[in-house]
């Protein structure tokens, strides 16, 4: 698995954790999901997709420290941003 696919799979695995959280479960379930669809693209088995998943990793201890609305905006929006890079036209590599 490439570094990219591991640090996603960290920040996966404390989303899992968070979403223990009743407040917060649905939108975690639905990140979840979205990542899930992602982790296996080209996108993650190669070095482009490590800063994404880094931020976002980030961003989960974050709210792994402090659960707040804030903090859940900010893993929402680099899920966003992993969907959109992961299926931009270019990302694949030949």
């Amino acid at each position: 698995m490439g570094r990219a696919q591991d640090m996603l799979e960290k920040a996966m695995q404390n989303i899992k954790e968070l979403s223990n959280n009743a407040d917060f479960s649905d939108r975690c379930n639905d990140g979840l999901s979205r990542l899930d669809a992602q982790k296996d693209k080209f996108f993650f088995q190669s070095l482009a997709g490590l800063p994404s998943a880094n931020k976002l990793f980030k961003a989960t201890e974050k709210m792994i420290a402090d659960p707040s609305d804030n903090n859940m905006n900010e893993i929402e929006t680099f899920i966003q941003e992993i969907d959109d890079k992961a299926d931009a036209p270019g990302t694949v590599l030949t």
